[in-house]
């Protein structure tokens, strides 16, 4: 495996999973009262938990995306 072929898959990598994260904010703010109160209804938590919640895990999963998948492509690209 060379660095070019790194390169692509760790970019690939990158842009699905932004695009994955787009799609759960966008999800998020436009059904996110229904989202909140079901899961509320669900955990038996208070609804500003759940919105805390699921805000945290979007953030962990876009930091976790720049440092597993962003991080490396930007190295491999300054090698090249």
């Amino acid at each position: 495996m060379n660095i070019e072929t790194l390169l692509e898959f760790f970019g690939w990598c990158t842009v699905i999973n932004y695009g994955f994260l787009a799609l759960g904010l966008v999800k998020l703010l436009a059904k996110g009262d229904w989202v909140a109160k079901f899961r509320a209804k669900l955990f038996g938590i208070d609804e500003e938990s759940v919105r805390r919640i699921q805000f945290t895990v979007l953030m962990a999963y876009g930091v976790a995306i720049a440092l597993f998948n962003l991080a490396p492509y930007i190295a491999l690209r300054n090698m090249i």
